[in-house]
């Protein structure tokens, strides 16, 4: 009967798919003394126990899902980020610029101290 049901999900992978996206919802529900794993968490544990059972996702539906994923985080994410940036997004894009100059000021004064040549070396004559 478990032959049958593996063989199964390996012959249709999208049964695979959706049984771990059912299994995740209905086993994140379950709290036990206020303490629970949550749909996103239970899903990709019981898709990590499902997998298993070695079965492969072919070409068309690993991108397909994958941008279903993104997707769905973006569109849970995103209003909470697009308010980050509008809220703190100034002070934060000058301090990366700042990081990024002083990194760079790091690296040139640590060649000088190594006595490495300049990054433009003097042309050579031409032989022709």
């Amino acid at each position: 009967m478990i032959d049958w049901f593996v063989q199964t999900l390996r012959s249709y992978p999208e049964i695979a798919i959706f049984l771990s996206l059912a299994l995740g919802y209905h086993f994140g529900s379950f709290t036990y003394k206020g303490l629970g794993l949550g749909a996103v968490t239970a899903t990709l544990i019981a898709a990590v126990i499902i997998g298993q059972l070695g079965i492969t996702i072919g070409s068309p539906l690993k991108p397909t899902f994958f941008l279903m994923f993104l997707f769905a985080i973006g569109y849970g994410v995103g209003p909470q980020f697009v308010r980050g940036i509008a809220h703190d997004g100034l002070p934060q894009a000058l301090f990366s610029v700042v990081v990024c100059f002083f990194c760079l000021g790091a690296a040139y004064a640590g060649a000088k101290l190594a006595g490495s040549p300049s990054a433009s070396p003097k042309p050579t004559e031409s032989c022709c």
